[in-house]
């Protein structure tokens, strides 16, 4: 079995700076992909359709990839490509779209890639045996300051629909690192990591939309070219292979750690294209994320 910090072809091939380049690239599309399918969500649109665009398109696209590999990899372990799958696979998403029908976008960025650098660092610290640096813990600190300041209002009682849509968005965020931590350890790079994952992903929501049905019959060529667009072909390879890259050549802290520059991001696509208001609270929230990330980042290993 292969440890999580060994070496594999794509370290040697993959230097710092594109794994900069890709985890920027990354964050930008994931905060426009958060304000569209916030957008997508106060529509017509079920969370199973978003979906099925975000994995039905690079499932074909990147064909030619698990084509060349072959449907099962040869030398990745199983259990691997199973974690990578459900976590940042079809389940992933349609949590993520169910939490985003009464979480508005301003929130959702501390509650997901805001989280994710605190859920890698529990995993490194408690099962990884790794230390945590005095500078990390403080940047996890204010991570944590970002939540609380999401979830102390709605506990209280002044936002109990972000109450409602949390739960999924703090599974989402866990299956999301889930991903990130199983993928440090295989030998995919970054475009083959999300073939596999849609590949195994589109034939479970094809069965699941056969079952529970979906709206796309109803949909216009404008609804089909920007749900393929945003979801399929942004989100669902550039995303995921900037990410993946940068996992690869920046190490699990600081690619995850980079996640939590989304909020900022998110809260203003949410304020300046769907009219979200954005009080002080989610203002600090999103600001103490990025403080987090900082320096999470900073005194990463």
């Amino acid at each position: 079995m292969r440890a999580m910090n060994a070496s594999s072809p794509s370290d040697e091939t993959s230097p710092p700076l594109i794994g900069y380049v890709g985890v920027f690239a990354a964050v930008v599309i994931w905060a426009g992909w958060i304000v569209a399918t916030r957008d997508a969500m106060q529509s017509s649109l079920r969370p199973l359709d978003v979906a099925l665009f975000r994995y039905g398109t690079p499932a074909l696209l990147l064909a030619p990839v698990w084509l060349r590999k072959g449907i099962f990899p040869k030398g990745e372990e199983w259990w691997r490509l199973v974690v990578m799958t459900v976590g940042w696979g079809g389940p992933f998403v349609i949590l993520i779209s169910t939490g985003l029908q009464t979480v508005p976008a301003s929130l959702f960025g501390p509650l997901v890639p805001g989280l994710l650098p605190m859920v890698v660092a529990l995993w490194g610290f408690f099962v990884a045996k790794e230390k945590i640096r005095r500078g990390r813990l403080v940047g996890l600190m204010f991570i944590s300051l970002a939540v609380g300041l999401i979830l102390g209002p709605a506990l209280a009682g002044a936002d109990p629909a972000v109450l409602t849509g949390a739960p999924f968005l703090l599974a989402a965020c866990a299956g999301w690192s889930a991903y990130t931590i199983a993928y440090r350890g295989c030998g995919l790079n970054g475009l083959e990591a999300p073939a596999y994952v849609c590949l195994y992903s589109t034939p479970f929501l094809i069965v699941a939309a056969l079952i529970f049905g979906t709206d796309m019959a109803a949909f216009t060529l404008k609804d089909y070219a920007v749900q393929i667009g945003v979801q399929g072909i942004l989100s669902g390879i550039l995303s995921v292979v900037g990410y993946s890259y940068a996992v690869k050549a920046l190490g699990l802290a600081r690619a995850s750690a980079f996640t939590s520059l989304v909020p900022v991001l998110a809260a203003i696509g949410g304020w300046l294209m769907l009219g979200e208001a954005v009080g002080a609270a989610g203002w600090l929230a999103a600001v103490a994320a990025c403080v987090g990330v900082l320096l999470v980042n900073r005194y990463a290993r």
